[in-house]
């Protein structure tokens, strides 16, 4: 018993560990091929894979993904999906 609940807690660990490291890059503001993007990657992760796509940020970075999309519609007065254009 002892055994099967110190399994179980070294997975929640483990579990909690992985979901921090998730959480620890920045949300970013990105204009993505003149659309609204906000995503948990560098810029280099945002380049790589997507060729010759135009990306610039457009916004501040933030802790959670939600205040970014907020950030979009007060202040680019457009959903995630809408237009940009990089300059």
């Amino acid at each position: 018993m002892m055994r099967c609940f110190m399994a179980g807690a070294v997975a929640l660990a483990t579990l909690a560990a992985s979901t921090a490291m998730a959480q620890s890059t920045p949300a970013v503001v990105y204009c993505v091929n003149n659309r609204i993007m906000v995503e948990r990657a560098t810029m280099s992760q945002m380049q790589s894979g997507r060729g010759s796509s135009e990306i610039c940020i457009i916004g501040p970075s933030f802790d959670f993904q939600p205040d970014g999309v907020t950030w979009g519609r007060q202040n680019l007065r457009s959903d995630v999906g809408g237009s940009c254009r990089c300059r």
